[in-house]
């Protein structure tokens, strides 16, 4: 059995980039919220062909959107969307990103994916094997995930990384597994620009930890986090949840 020791901060400064900066509390591993689920419930696209495993679901506003790795004959994959509108059917699906090149077919990490009905944006985040060298991408929609954007970079790095991303209003958050990081880690980029520009990543979690598997969820100027803490033991497969909260801050 091993053990996590939080470390004795209260509130410490992490991140920052142009214009913005996260205040973050301690790291709760008792008696912190349930983190929400990010697997599809019951409304959820077929996907026939599709990595089933890799399929998530977004709900706003009564109506849903599911993203999924469609594989190519190549092992290589498209990410795909899908959308119903107003509780009404799924729509017939989208190309998301088709610029991966990797051999990996269904053994990659899933897409994350948030939607905002408010603003008609639907966002995605992942990592993907384009030409241009692999790494965190991302992509979003203006007109509510019937046409996408061209992806851009959040960071390089080589290392397969599961994502996490929440928008609310203009704010985009994207956590992530560090992709060129030995020891498993958390990064965070956000964006105040509904994802045209992002800040500079920066780390989320503990530099004493092994973080991997996050979930991001924003709520005004709120920004939440959960993770699972692996163990320094490759023979241990017990985790443990991680939880912690911060305050969004705009620079002057």
């Amino acid at each position: 059995m091993w053990k996590y020791r939080a470390p004795m901060l209260v509130l410490l400064l992490v991140a920052c980039g142009r214009g913005v900066s996260v205040t973050w509390g301690d790291i709760v591993r008792q008696g912190a919220p349930a983190p929400p689920r990010e697997f599809p419930g019951s409304n959820r696209p077929v996907i026939d062909g599709g990595c089933e495993a890799s399929l998530r679901v977004a709900a706003a506003d009564g109506s849903a959107f599911g993203a999924w790795w469609q594989p190519r004959s190549d092992s290589s994959s498209v990410l795909m969307v899908a959308r119903a509108m107003d509780g009404g059917a799924w729509q017939r699906p989208v190309v998301a990103d088709s610029t991966d090149r990797s051999a990996r077919g269904c053994g990659r990490p899933p897409p994350a994916i948030a939607a905002d009905l408010k603003s008609g944006y639907v966002h995605l985040a992942y990592f993907i094997e384009p030409t241009s060298g692999p790494g965190v991408f991302f992509t979003h929609s203006m007109d509510s995930g019937a046409t996408f954007h061209a992806s851009v970079p959040v960071v390089f790095g080589k290392n397969p990384a599961r994502v996490s991303i929440d928008s609310e209003g203009e704010r985009v958050a994207v956590v992530y597994e560090d992709p060129n990081s030995v020891q498993p880690m958390l990064g965070l980029a956000l964006s105040s620009t509904m994802g045209h520009i992002f800040e500079r990543g920066v780390s989320a979690s503990s530099p004493n930890g092994r973080a991997r598997q996050p979930i991001v969820r924003l709520d005004g100027d709120s920004i939440r986090l959960w993770w699972s803490e692996y163990s320094a033991n490759p023979a241990v497969s017990a985790t443990k949840s991680m939880y912690r909260s911060g305050y969004i801050a705009a620079q002057r």
